[in-house]
């Protein structure tokens, strides 16, 4: 018969009895808080990064156009959000020059020709289009749509990237720092 004997000494329960409390109580929801908005804001960060990259413009003008924006985490909701509700970013924006055969831009860093498209100067240095024969009307041509962009491609493997490397390692982080580094 083998006997197994576990005896506790110095302060070790006491020290797991207040550990356990903090966790139980407000302070837990504001570690998880704490967690959530600062791995959101690298997570925000490398987000627009990647998107700039994506689209092939600056992070400037994603977030002009893209109204691209964070909801940070509160105690009332543990939940970070990236929203971005804008359009589609005008085509001079990608480095557009106009030839004899039309008008390229670089959207996602591709460069292409838009065959009788034109530069209006007086307009903003935009690229249209003539919707028919006449003179008049004409199109303003749009490139890349950011909300449709934001959850393809390198932004989404950014986001996952970001927030699988460091997202437990902030939580338990914020756990060692309530409990007085007794939960590791």
């Amino acid at each position: 018969m083998a006997v197994i004997t576990y005896r506790w000494q110095g302060n070790g329960i006491a020290k797991l009895t207040a550990a356990a409390d903090a966790l139980a109580g407000p302070k837990k929801t504001a570690a998880l808080r704490r967690a959530l908005n600062r791995t959101g804001d690298m997570t925000f960060t490398r987000v627009k990064r990647a998107l700039a990259n994506q689209i092939g413009t600056t992070q400037a003008i994603i977030m002009r156009y893209g109204r691209v924006r964070r909801i940070r985490s509160s105690n009332a909701l543990l939940e970070y959000q990236i929203v971005s509700r804008g359009g589609p970013i005008p085509l001079r924006h990608f480095k557009a020059r106009q030839g004899a055969k039309g008008t390229t831009a670089a959207p996602w860093r591709n460069r292409k020709l838009y065959r009788g498209a034109f530069i209006v100067a007086s307009m903003g240095g935009n690229v249209f289009w003539r919707e028919g024969k006449a003179r008049l009307p004409i199109k303003k041509i749009a490139g890349p749509n950011v909300p449709k962009e934001l959850v393809k491609d390198e932004s989404a493997a950014a986001f996952d990237a970001t927030v699988r490397a460091n997202l437990q390692r902030r939580v338990e982080h914020e756990v060692r720092a309530i409990t007085n580094g007794v939960v590791s």
